[in-house]
């Protein structure tokens, strides 16, 4: 038995979600065989760079266009369409998004003059690009703009469809909503026959994930399945199961356990992490450092990614009785677990992950977008909130300043969490198998890691 899973840069949460999944899979058979593909892997690695950081850039530099572009604002995409010409913050945005990766192209750009590229998804992006800045100065502009994103998408679509059928899974388990739609078209063809099994990993829904060619969809939570279904998927292809977490969830430790495994004291200790790139880690570190007031015991899960690691070693240094040092791990259970509170940036694994061991999050570094919908969920699930890093000193001391409040947003979050959801997508998994006799395998184990 073969599995593809598929996901997506940047962002390592839909690959955690994936291999989640995986070692209950490779549980219950021994046998299988799985195989990952990241779709921005299907482009040419400079044009797969300057997305993925052009994805980060807005992110943190230009968040209410990034905010437009997730909530498919009509008049963005008009004009990324060509239809309407672009506004001046959108065109420097791509202005400088081009000459960061592809400065030779940007400078004969300015020029009108034409450029050589060094593949077609080069050729393909900034003609693109050049496009959608120069609406009014090329010839047809609305219309080339408009068969370029067409021809972008059924390339990207072959070529993926191409990996799946060399590869021959049995069935394909998506846990980003791009690879998701790119797999329609296929799908509607006949082209690709194996189940799609979509894990959301995120407490919202985007429109992007809803697809008639989806067998069943896995998600976060009651409130998710109802926006699912509200945008036109049938109850009957939409499972409650959680955010897949790796095993350890499963079995967590006590908060005194894991700080004796981690060689922590008993005082007030917060757990600082802002994903595998570390985004807002430093300066949240340096709010609380900077506190005299309170000597909380302060925790980092550092990102193998981030370019302030050594600036976070030399605080670790100075500051070594208050501040320790993680670096990046599959498994955190043991840090969250010995915190009180978890801060960061609320990506939907992280928050899983922390809900799992029933602890409140503060949100300081939230990118908009699906992030956004994460915090809505936590506040009005009363399991944290949102704080500016100004803010954040205040909040930690109300909180640990009221224990009888403290302890209810534990016990909320640990009512919430789902340690066992990897367990409950594969269930659903067997479900859909199991309707056709030459795909299922009985299992050669019971649930359990």
């Amino acid at each position: 038995m073969k599995c593809l899973f598929l996901t997506s840069s940047p962002g390592y949460g839909h690959t955690r979600a994936a291999e989640a999944i995986d070692m209950v899979l490779r549980c219950r058979y021994p046998g299988i065989e799985t195989e990952y593909l990241d779709i921005t892997n299907l482009m040419d690695r400079q044009v797969s760079d300057a997305i993925q950081d052009g994805y980060l850039r807005m992110t943190a530099e230009q968040p209410e266009l990034y905010q437009k572009l997730y909530d498919m604002d009509k008049d963005i995409y008009r004009q990324l369409a060509g239809k309407i010409p672009a506004d001046q913050n959108l065109i420097d945005f791509l202005d400088e998004q081009q000459r960061r990766f592809f400065p030779e192209v940007a400078e004969r750009a300015r020029f009108c003059q034409l450029a050589s590229y060094k593949s077609l998804d080069s050729a393909l992006l900034n003609t693109l690009i050049n496009s959608v800045c120069n609406r009014n100065k090329i010839p047809a502009g609305r219309l080339l703009t408009q068969g370029l994103l067409a021809l972008i998408y059924n390339i990207l679509a072959a070529r993926l469809r191409k990996f799946v059928n060399e590869y021959e899974p049995d069935f394909l388990i998506v846990t980003q909503m791009y690879p998701n739609a790119l797999l329609s078209h296929s799908i509607k063809k006949g082209l690709i026959k194996q189940p799609v099994i979509g894990v959301l990993t995120d407490y919202g829904v985007h429109g992007v994930w809803v697809r008639d060619t989806t067998s069943v969809y896995c998600v976060s939570h009651e409130e998710a399945a109802e926006e699912l279904h509200q945008q036109g998927i049938a109850e009957e292809r939409i499972k409650v199961t959680g955010i897949p977490l790796v095993p350890a969830f499963s079995n967590i430790p006590t908060q005194s356990q894991a700080r004796a495994y981690l060689d922590l004291n008993s005082g007030p200790t917060v757990l600082i992490t802002g994903g595998q790139c570390s985004i807002g880690v430093m300066d949240a570190v340096k709010q609380l450092l900077n506190d005299d007031r309170h000597q909380y015991q302060i925790l980092v899960a550092a990102g193998s990614n981030t370019a302030a690691m050594d600036d976070l070693q030399q605080l670790a240094k100075r500051y070594h009785n208050r501040f320790k040092l993680y670096g990046w791990c599959k498994d955190i259970s043991h840090l969250i677990c010995a915190a009180d509170i978890v801060i960061g940036k609320p990506g939907g694994l992280t928050l899983s992950e922390t809900l799992a061991c029933g602890r409140p999050f503060i949100a300081t570094c939230c990118l908009g977008g699906q992030e956004a919908h994460n915090v809505q969920f936590l506040q009005a699930k009363k399991v944290g909130l949102q704080a500016g890093l100004d803010q954040l000193p205040k909040v930690l001391d109300d909180l640990f300043s009221n224990p009888e409040l403290l302890r209810n947003m534990k016990r909320n979050a640990y009512q919430l969490g789902r340690p066992d959801a990897a367990r409950a997508v594969v269930a659903e998994l067997e479900n859909i198998l199991r309707q056709d006799d030459e795909m299922y395998i009985e299992p050669t184990s019971a649930f359990g890691l």
